[in-house]
């Protein structure tokens, strides 16, 4: 069996290199099991492009590096179309997440027309982005009633497949909360969710979320994004 792991990525210099030769390390253990990284640079600035050049040496990677901003939802769906795995995990390059939360959970993998998504249990963020996301899981509950404690965690699992059939044109509505719309056109489609606890560790470099003064527009933006996934027909 083949995995993707799929990477957005953007100014992880400092990290990027620890989490590839973590995850190469703990997944060459596995038998019977491939895997290759999409990292999907989305702009950076610091140095990051250049990096993955070099990783690309070392570890099997797939490189999407991009000379301009396309943004989380953009670089998370041009990830998924360059994979090649049976398998697909969708997860953030600020190594807040482990390989483990996979090895744990590569005998539970996902049949058709389901996802296996984690909760970050507990979750090392900012209280901002908590609060943020506390009070958003409200809205979203009354328009889709998930009834997942993490809609917006970005540790999701599932076959090929399942991800190629959800419509572009709704996921694309969510520009920095993919993982809320995602979960969204899901229900719409009724595709069901397995959700398991994963350990989620505080970020030790690099810059994470938005500012505070950001937050309002992106609050409004999401906001409309879920409502036009809500009253959108899927075809």
């Amino acid at each position: 069996m083949k995995i993707s792991i799929v990477f957005p990525v953007y100014n992880e210099y400092e990290n990027l290199e620890l989490l590839l030769k973590e995850w190469n390390l703990e997944l060459n253990r596995l038998s019977n099991f491939s895997y290759e990284f999409i990292l999907v640079e989305d702009g950076s600035t610091d140095g990051t492009k250049d990096l993955i050049n070099k990783l690309e040496q070392k570890y099997p990677v797939i490189n999407l590096s991009s000379d301009k901003r396309r943004g989380y939802t953009k670089a998370v769906l041009d990830g998924i179309a360059a994979c090649n795995g049976s398998y697909i995990l969708c997860t953030d390059s600020d190594n807040q997440i482990k390989v483990k939360s996979l090895i744990d959970n590569i005998n539970n993998l996902p049949l058709e027309n389901h996802f296996l998504i984690g909760y970050r249990n507990p979750r090392k963020d900012s209280l901002n982005r908590i609060l943020y996301s506390k009070l958003f899981k409200i809205f979203h509950n009354i328009l889709f009633n998930s009834k997942l404690k993490d809609p917006s965690c970005p540790f999701v699992i599932g076959k090929k497949e399942e991800f190629e059939k959800l419509p572009k044109n709704l996921l694309l509505k969510m520009r920095e909360g993919f993982w809320w719309g995602f979960v969204a056109t899901c229900k719409k489609m009724e595709i069901e969710f397995n959700e398991v606890s994963i350990e989620h560790f505080e970020r030790k470099k690099g810059t994470a979320g938005y500012s505070i003064k950001k937050l309002p527009e992106i609050i409004i933006r999401n906001t409309i994004g879920l409502i036009q996934i809500k009253l959108s027909k899927i075809k």
